[in-house]
């Protein structure tokens, strides 16, 4: 599609805005092109508009209408200029208008979200599975933001089409029946036989474009999944759920090697760890104090303790933060990151019986 002549021109702001005419609109493409220049065009509703390149009139995307949006803390003056940080969530305490909080680990104060690849690759992902309303698997070790990545996407999905099912012990089929009764506000009391309950899902499922999420699906036996599966088969068309299968090694392993399952996932992506040019650029985003730090601390850090992934950087920079406080210290130092290594991680492996 070109752009019509008539296209107002927009910067994205460093935020990942779009503004026109008073209005604020938003849209994770629009982290990949942050301070770039872009074509707009009003697009099918109201809410929302079209996005172009206007040099070669490609279409970047639709951005919505941000209702109230709450604007982000001003980035730190020393944080490099076009930092990637998603749009309304600068702060672990930002609200989430969808109701579906992305919350970085310890609440870390001033964290950022850092538009990495695999976030980008989510984002997208998503987005293609909820529109051909297919079934897709997010997995991948403990600590490397499935769960932060799929709930930042769903930030532009209204809040009521968003199933979140979370179980932190292994759930059985009735518990996500009794779930799925719940989060969908059924009225009265739910059925006690399993095929008289299955249809009453069946029903409230078709109703509207629902997105099943299903988080720490390693806690999923097969009989569980083959239950999903059984939903979501029933269903034709617009009326069927798109559904998200978020969890570790466990879960893919699962869907992988029962074919009448893997058949049905319509795109896999694997979360890693970041390779260290990843940290060496995505770190000084993530967190004011990590700005102004040098490449060799930060490589020292990760390969000591951080280990490529936003949780432990998390924890360290949550000890780092206290450390500070304590000493009176406005940056970090080696002194300080080994301090604060030491408290993130064990000193050394826990001996087994046999070895004392």
């Amino acid at each position: 599609m070109t752009p019509t002549p008539s296209a107002e021109v927009r910067t994205i702001s460093p935020h990942g805005h779009i503004h026109r005419r008073g209005r604020t609109y938003s849209a994770l493409f629009a982290l990949a092109h942050i301070g770039a220049r872009v074509t707009i065009e009003p697009g099918s509703h109201t809410e929302e508009i079209e996005v172009h390149d206007p040099a070669t009139g490609r279409h970047l995307g639709t951005a919505r209408q941000l209702v109230n949006p709450t604007m982000p803390a001003p980035a730190h003056p020393s944080s490099p200029q076009g930092a990637a940080i998603m749009t309304n969530t600068t702060t672990a305490s930002a609200p989430d208008d969808s109701g579906v909080d992305p919350d970085f680990y310890l609440d870390l104060p001033d964290a950022r979200i850092v538009a990495t690849e695999a976030l980008l690759e989510a984002g997208e992902n998503i987005a293609d599975t909820i529109d051909a309303r297919a079934m897709s698997c997010i997995y991948g070790d403990a600590g490397l933001g499935k769960t932060f990545s799929v709930r930042a996407a769903l930030k532009e999905v209204a809040a009521d089409l968003v199933l979140l099912l979370q179980f932190r012990s292994r759930p059985t089929p009735r518990d996500i029946r009794m779930e799925l009764f719940d989060v969908l506000h059924l009225e009265g009391k739910p059925p006690a036989h399993p095929s008289e309950f299955d249809r009453l899902l069946k029903r409230a499922l078709a109703r509207r474009p629902y997105i099943l999420v299903c988080d720490e699906a390693q806690q999923f036996s097969r009989e569980c999944f083959e239950f999903v599966r059984h939903l979501y088969d029933t269903g034709k068309g617009k009326s069927r759920p798109a559904v998200l299968f978020v969890g570790g090694e466990e879960c893919y392993k699962t869907l992988y090697n029962e074919p009448a399952l893997a058949s049905r996932i319509y795109i896999w992506q694997e979360f890693t760890p970041m390779e260290p040019a990843e940290v060496a650029k995505n770190i000084p985003l993530f967190h004011p104090i990590w700005a102004n730090a040098s490449p060799e601390l930060i490589d020292f850090i990760d390969q000591e303790a951080g280990g490529g992934t936003f949780r432990m950087w998390s924890k360290i920079t949550h000890h780092v933060l206290e450390g500070m406080k304590r000493r009176g210290l406005s940056e970090v130092d080696e002194t300080l990151a080994r301090w604060a290594i030491r408290r993130s991680r064990p000193a050394r492996p826990v001996r087994r019986d046999d070895d004392r």
